[in-house]
């Protein structure tokens, strides 16, 4: 007898490994996914389905997202992210995910993961994470600086080796000299270690870019709106891109090239470029190292200051709802604002250690408010949980004052600092142009005697004492470069040109026979670019004097604002010319006194460039002076008009802080909850306006904020089922 067993078809057999259990959206609020799915009949579809659940446990719509596993067979691991951006999540909110998989059989059977909750951090976790993610960073950036301070000297080192293996080479067991055409093994090896070192370090630096624009992002998803704050964090990320130049990673595929060869002399000057591209990399990294630290603690103490905003709004809604019927979760709801005010204590701390204040600073005050308050908050809290309405009501109030003028003094503290910042910066600017001025007089006093004819040792040795000195001016301008954006870099590269040609006229004078007049004419020219110097740090000093910010920032951002606004006048203006072209004489005179407004955009553009505030400026600047030359040929036609407008956009783009009149249509729209006055509840909508309201209080956000999206959910479940009617 033959029996038979039949067995059903199972359905596929899914997990989601990464994330793999519940956990918090990161700040990107992209979550990356690893999913496993397989079935022995294979596979034929593969779907992502995500939902919001609300603070209040409201849930929403369920979004599918269909993933390719064509030709997958019986079993695939898919990567992916899920990208939470525009799922209008607000904070405290969850988003819930499965994955959905079908077989091929002929009635497909579908296979579920089990449900992950991502939940989205509170406004005050989005802020902790923030100031963890910039203490981070800034780690990170002194970390690179010394390894590239470290890495300069190995190349540098090894290019002085080369040099010398090159200069004296060495001689066999017989006296014969050794063939120098084939690199030996352990300089090859040192060599391919350093050029090793060098691409991870570029690599360190992108991430570390990259980290600042998530810092960005996650600051004001924060709510951290400091525009100040922002334009310095995205200074520093454009420090960091213009770090990693073009010129560097050339130099590094030469050393590569010269290595595959094992060409010696092509590794020895390759080793050289090398070497001086870096000492540029370190000079970024050098100046990003400062505006790091600083934006770190501009960063925390704005951030701080929300927090203290938000506490006192808080404790005043306690004192306000709570306090009077005092209970055991009034009690709970205190207890959790006291572990809030003693993070806000340590916070302060924190930042005053970071910019070594002294104790009894102006960061002490408010330290010691956060600390009292939370005392106050936990005999609040005792007084709750036996009752005593009168005296936890005291102890609140005594909180919410203590609270009251935190916000305003960490804000002080900030001016503070931008106040003393620019006064460092000012005094950097003063003692650089001090020194520059005196070497001038100096040179000056060179370049009359070499014109006199006087080419002998004491004019020789004032010419090298002049060299010497701007070393030290160099580095009063890499300091103040270092702490305000205002300051442009190019000042020191205008003083090595200077000390070139310094060089230069000592080499004349240096040789048997010194040529006086040549190096008089080297002389003029360092003369000149110390004047240059001593006039660009003029310039610096009433810029840095005038601007309000600490570092500059949003001053340099402000000016690509002001020239976008102009860009989109001239805009109107060429647009409102177009149809009348060919019209006669006077049409094209409006037309070039268009372009003469465009050149001159143009030009504060190149200023930009040369003064080191924005590298998108240079590229702005070459198209602003193409189109004044289309205008000026009397060239104006609907090409001309579109090439206004994107430059327009791009300098929008530039500044990042301004907004298009005319709406964007590319522009991704982001949902924001009311707030104040802009909360508007229809009539039909009020509490009885039904004739009668709940027999039983619905609790409030701030009552269900501590619990989780599932207790909620069944908090807010209990209290209908208690309110219907029977």
């Amino acid at each position: 007898m033959l029996r038979l067993t039949v067995v059903r078809d199972s359905a596929p057999v899914v997990a989601v490994p990464v994330p793999g259990r519940d956990t918090t959206l990161p700040l990107t609020l992209r979550q990356p996914l690893v999913i496993d799915a397989r079935d022995d009949h294979g596979l034929t579809r593969l779907e992502v389905v995500s939902w919001r659940v609300s603070q209040t446990g409201k849930i929403g719509e369920a979004v599918r997202e269909s993933l390719d596993v064509s030709g997958a067979g019986e079993r695939t691991i898919v990567q992916g992210d899920l990208d939470a951006g525009q799922r209008g999540l607000l904070p405290g909110d969850t988003l819930r995910l499965r994955v959905d998989a079908w077989d091929n059989a002929p009635t497909p059977h579908v296979g579920r993961s089990p449900e992950i909750a991502l939940r989205l951090p509170s406004l005050e976790e989005l802020r902790a994470a923030t100031r963890s993610a910039t203490r981070d960073a800034t780690a990170e950036a002194d970390s690179i600086a010394a390894a590239q301070l470290e890495l300069g000297r190995r190349t540098s080192d090894l290019a002085q080796q080369r040099s010398r293996d090159g200069a004296a080479p060495r001689r066999g067991a017989a006296g014969e000299r050794e063939a120098t055409g084939a690199l030996p093994f352990q300089a090859t090896e040192r060599a391919q270690a350093v050029a090793r070192d060098q691409e991870a370090l570029q690599a360190r630096v992108q991430e570390l870019s990259r980290a600042m624009e998530q810092i960005a992002r996650a600051a004001e998803a924060a709510g951290i709106g400091d525009t100040a704050f922002q334009a310095r964090l995205r200074e520093v990320q454009e420090l960091l891109r213009r770090a990693v130049t073009p010129e560097l990673e050339q130099r590094l595929r030469e050393l590569q090239e010269a290595l595959a060869k094992l060409d010696p002399e092509a590794t020895r000057r390759a080793l050289e470029r090398l070497a001086e591209a870096q000492q540029e990399l370190r000079a970024e990294l050098e100046r990003s190292q400062e505006l790091f630290r600083r934006a770190a603690v501009e960063g925390t103490l704005a951030s701080l200051a929300a927090d203290a905003e938000d506490l006192r709004r808080r404790q005043a809604e306690w004192n306000r709802d709570a306090a009077p019927s005092a209970d055991s979760a009034a009690a709970v709801r205190q207890r959790a604002l006291a572990g809030g005010a003693d993070s806000l204590a340590r916070g302060i701390g924190r930042v005053a250690k970071d910019i070594g204040a002294r104790p009894g600073s102006a960061l002490a005050a408010p330290e010691q408010a956060a600390r009292e308050a939370g005392g106050a908050m936990q005999r609040a809290a005792q007084s709750a949980d036996v009752r005593q309405a009168a005296a936890a009501g005291q102890a609140g109030a005594e909180a919410e004052r203590q609270l009251a003028g935190v916000p305003d003094q960490l804000r002080g503290q900030l001016d503070s600092l931008a106040q003393a910042w620019r006064g460092e910066t000012l005094a950097a600017l003063d003692r650089a142009l001090f020194e520059t001025a005196a070497m001038a007089a100096r040179e000056q006093q060179v370049s009359d005697a070499l014109r006199r004819g006087e080419a002998g040792p004491p004019t020789r040795s004032q010419q090298a004492s002049v060299e010497e000195g701007t070393d030290v001016v160099a580095r009063a301008i890499r300091e103040a470069a270092g702490k305000h954006a205002l300051v442009s870099p190019q000042l020191d590269a205008a003083l090595g040109y200077a000390k070139r040609e310094m060089a230069a006229a000592r080499g004349q004078l240096e040789e048997a026979d010194p040529n006086a007049s040549a190096a008089a004419a080297l002389a003029d020219d360092a003369l000149d670019a110390l004047n240059a110097v001593a006039v660009g740090l003029a310039q610096s000093r009433k810029q840095v004097s005038g601007a309000q910010s600490g570092t500059g920032f949003a001053e340099a951002v402000e000016r690509l604002a002001r020239l976008a606004r102009d860009q989109q006048g001239l805009n109107g203006q060429a647009q409102g010319l177009l149809p009348l072209m060919g019209a006669g004489q006077a049409i094209l005179e409006q037309l070039r006194a268009v372009a003469a407004r465009q050149r001159a955009l143009a030009e504060q553009l190149e200023r930009m460039q040369a003064q080191g505030i924005s590298s998108a400026a240079g590229p702005l600047a070459q198209e602003a002076r193409e189109l004044a030359r289309q205008l000026e040929a009397g060239r104006l036609d609907q090409r001309t008009i579109e090439r206004q407008q994107r430059l327009y956009h791009r300098l929008l783009d530039a500044g990042r802080t301004l907004s298009n009149d005319e709406p964007d249509q590319n522009k991704e729209r982001q949902s924001r909850p009311a707030t104040g006055d802009s909360v508007h509840v229809p009539a039909a909508l009020q509490p009885g306006a039904t004739g009668a309201g709940p027999r039983l209080r619905y609790p409030t956000w701030d009552e269900l904020q501590s619990l989780t999206p599932e207790q909620r959910r069944l908090v807010l479940d209990y209290f209908r089922r208690l309110n219907a009617p029977p």
